[in-house]
């Protein structure tokens, strides 16, 4: 298919920030990879020239985008407190058959407080209500041309595949052979951590990272977030658990780890995702 990058839309909007998008730290971190989820979703709509996001696939199964991968940077998301104006700033373009990209940039007047990458890919259920069935699915009707993935966003892929394989050493500056692993269950309440499509949020994996690392890392004071990847591969259903594994270094570095999230039912592995913060008590260092 030829690539072109005369298909690639952008958006952008502005917010308040409040209780509803602030956290214990400043801007949320969960409510923004909402937000910009959000964002990719109407810019989807936008960029296939549709009033709505609402997709089908070839065999007329509604379609979702699914992320497969996610990525933050330079994120500085303590600046942003209550009653100060910031805006997200978005950019799409159509990756592959399937695949679709978005790049985010949060901004504080002129001040970039925050950059976010999101790879994915269309999907359908083959199975009427079972999410281990979610499978890719091809768009119907659509003319969007392939455009090549921002650089950004090609290192992202590229990782997405390496760390999906297992093949990796080292990556976020983790040594993979030098860690060691804490345990934390979890079981998703439908009200909470499921989305309207019926399938657990990207989002909400973030979430509990947040609450495996409060409970396992003996932490009196939450720390600023500077770098997150997300790793997905499959979703669970309604009454199914998680089992997380928190990989940190052994000699209890902090600010990276590792997690990856097993679904309890079959131990399949739904996510890898790698975390890098400062803590209040080091807020000096850059």
């Amino acid at each position: 298919m030829p690539t072109t990058s005369a298909f690639t839309v952008s958006r952008s909007e502005t917010y308040l920030a409040s209780m509803p998008n602030l956290a214990f730290t400043g801007l949320s971190e969960n409510w923004l990879l909402k937000e910009c989820g959000h964002q990719h979703w109407l810019a989807l709509a936008q960029l296939h020239d549709r009033p709505l996001p609402d997709f089908v696939d070839e065999q007329g199964r509604i379609a979702y985008a699914a992320f497969t991968a996610v990525k933050t940077w330079n994120l500085q998301l303590e600046a942003i407190i209550e009653n100060r104006s910031f805006q997200i700033h978005t950019r799409i373009g159509r990756g592959g058959q399937a695949r679709h990209y978005s790049e985010h940039e949060v901004r504080l007047g002129d001040r970039l407080v925050g950059q976010l990458a999101l790879l994915s890919t269309f999907v359908s259920r083959h199975v009427p209500g079972d999410n281990r069935s979610v499978s890719k699915a091809c768009l119907n009707g659509t003319q969007v041309p392939v455009t090549p993935l921002p650089e950004a966003l090609q290192a992202l892929h590229a990782d997405n595949r390496r760390i999906r394989s297992g093949d990796w050493r080292s990556h976020f500056s983790i040594d993979r052979q030098s860690t060691e692993a804490r345990v934390f269950d979890f079981t998703p309440c439908p009200d909470i951590d499921f989305n309207g499509a019926d399938l657990l949020y990207f989002a909400n994996f973030q979430a509990m990272v947040e609450r495996a690392e409060w409970a396992l890392l003996g932490l009196r004071r939450p720390g600023h977030i500077r770098q997150r990847e997300l790793h997905f591969y499959g979703n669970l259903n309604i009454s199914d658990s998680m089992q997380l594994r928190l990989h940190t270094s052994q000699s209890g570095h902090r600010e990276l780890h590792w997690c990856e999230v097993y679904r309890r039912s079959d131990l399949f592995k739904l996510a890898d995702i790698f975390t890098r913060k400062i803590h209040l008590s080091d807020c000096s260092r850059p």
